[in-house]
């Protein structure tokens, strides 16, 4: 303002405004956002792909314990030296249960072969019934030794359950104890049946009677 009563006007020019300029940004932004979308998805794919291969693996040499060959190193290093250190733990492992295998094959022909020519002898002894008794222990203890080792190399017996008499077995195993010369009787009780394995049953009576 000039004065009292004078103003003064300045005019400024407007440029023009370019239309295509705020698509133009909106392309280009969207370009950028798939790029780098791509390349993040290549990147984790590249890190994600073998720790999902290493899965995978970890989880059938778990249920199968069976060793298989050695995976692919890929991925980056970190990734490259957890798969290498999975193949030596896994061969390890495989060496370890192939050892064991052989060692309890070898314990069962061990100990089957004496109680075998102990079957034999027990023909000559002349009372059937304490002959029936002896025989029926040796298989007793051969079955229960099939089912340690069958324990020890899958992790489950091979027995299956079959309706048992609760209270003849526990008979079975009284009477084997007053055979050695102990004191155990088997209180009075109702016919118990059910789906047991009986060979487990069995020696577990026994470790609570002795």
């Amino acid at each position: 303002r000039d004065g009292a009563s004078q103003w003064a006007i300045a005019r400024v020019p407007r440029p023009p405004v370019e239309r295509g300029v705020q698509r133009t940004v909106f392309v280009q932004t969207a370009i950028l956002f798939l790029v780098l979308t791509a390349a993040l998805w290549l990147l984790l794919r590249r890190i994600t792909r073998p720790l999902a291969s290493l899965t995978a693996r970890t989880e059938q040499f778990a249920e199968t314990r069976q060793p298989a060959p050695p995976l692919p190193e890929s991925g980056p290093d970190d990734v490259r030296r957890l798969i290498a250190a999975h193949n030596a733990m896994e061969g390890r492992i495989g060496g370890l249960l192939e050892e064991k295998d052989v060692m309890l094959g070898a314990i069962g022909h061990d100990l089957k072969t004496p109680l075998a020519a102990l079957r034999v002898r027990l023909e000559s002894v002349p009372d059937a019934a304490l002959r029936g008794r002896m025989v029926a222990t040796i298989e007793d203890m051969t079955t229960t030794l099939d089912d340690i080792l069958m324990l020890a190399r899958v992790g489950r017996p091979g027995e299956a359950r079959e309706p048992t008499d609760l209270r003849a077995l526990a008979a079975s195993v009284v009477s084997e104890f007053e055979d050695l010369g102990e004191a155990v009787t088997l209180a009075e009780g109702a016919r118990l049946v059910a789906p047991v394995q009986a060979s487990l049953l069995r020696r577990a009576l026994r470790n609570l009677v002795g």
